[in-house]
């Protein structure tokens, strides 16, 4: 097959953005990582959407090349031509882009709207309404076709760790079995919304779960009220939510005494001043990599795609 400029210019391109992103990632490549799926879905459908076109149409007399070649002797065959094969591409890229880019796995769209409802009950002021999906998406799916993907008995259970439904609400224990902190108990202790909720029936209540995750975060992104800008106080209050407001509030401690560091702004600034452990923990990464890729995985890399669900789920 002979390479053509449109060859040569996509793969240089694609080379490029991927060496952009790779030498700008704040995490070492590990956000980098969770982009390429997003990267390479919508090149996935164009080349099935090409291959597709291939099958229908002999490809000399559909070839464009010759398309335009014979305008000049009937342009409006040509054209007419041309407007066919376009809708045509257009309606294999429609097809297989919802196939191949799966952006939002299939089973969070039943509780999209009663998300919605607790978000408008309990913080409807929230900077950005698709993060909440994307945090629930983040805790719950190991990968978007997984069972427990969007599952209310998702769970993470290990002999010193519970971690429970949607948000994974987490309880834990020390060496000795005592229990080291519990955040469901702890949120039910500050809301009266949430006093339906226990341990006994978690797993059986996803409304409640829900809740539990917008009353968590909005608890988290109040007590940073003193960061002017939303959208830095958003990804704060993130952090928080996986690794404890306290540590955050020492983090931004730290940041105020470095030179440079504005502890009112997260990216390029907190998020440089890691007070967390950086021995390995899971898979390689530590407390620290860990708490730094959930805030740019869940803003950055989930929560975008949730925007037009989210809206939709709306003016249900």
């Amino acid at each position: 097959m002979k390479i053509r400029f449109r060859h040569w210019f996509m793969g240089a391109g694609c080379a490029l953005v991927l060496a952009a992103l790779f030498a700008t990632d704040p995490d070492r490549g590990i956000a980098t990582g969770s982009l390429l799926l997003a990267l390479v879905t919508p090149l996935l459908a164009v080349a099935f959407a090409h291959l597709a076109r291939k099958g229908l149409f002999d490809y000399r007399q559909a070839d464009m090349q010759d398309l335009f070649g014979k305008a000049g002797e009937h342009p409006i065959g040509a054209g007419l031509a041309l407007v066919a094969l376009a809708i045509v591409i257009s309606a294999l890229l429609a097809l297989f882009g919802r196939g191949a880019h799966a952006a939002v796995p299939p089973q969070a769209l039943q509780y999209l709207p009663a998300l919605q409802a607790e978000i408008d009950a309990h913080w409807p002021a929230v900077p950005l309404r698709e993060y909440m999906p994307g945090l629930i998406e983040h805790e719950s799916c190991i990968s978007l076709t997984h069972s427990r993907c969007w599952s209310p008995t998702s769970r993470l259970k290990t002999s010193r760790e519970e971690g429970a439904g949607l948000g994974q609400l987490t309880r834990a224990w020390a060496a000795d079995g005592s229990l080291r902190f519990d955040a469901l108990d702890e949120l039910r202790s500050m809301h009266p919304e949430l006093r339906a909720l226990s341990w006994a029936n978690i797993y059986t209540r996803p409304d409640l779960q829900m809740r539990a995750l917008v009353l968590k975060v909005r608890g988290d992104f109040q007590a940073l009220r003193a960061v002017a800008d939303p959208l830095q106080r958003l990804a704060m209050a993130d952090a928080a939510y996986n690794g404890g407001i306290s540590g955050l509030q020492r983090e931004r401690r730290a940041c105020q005494m470095a030179a440079g560091c504005d502890p009112g702004r997260w990216w390029g600034h907190v998020e440089r001043h890691c007070l967390k452990s950086r021995a390995a923990l899971y898979g390689g990464r530590s407390p620290c990599d860990i708490n730094r890729h959930h805030v740019a995985d869940v803003i950055n890399s989930r929560a975008p795609k949730y925007r037009d669900a989210m809206r939709r789920a709306g003016l249900g």
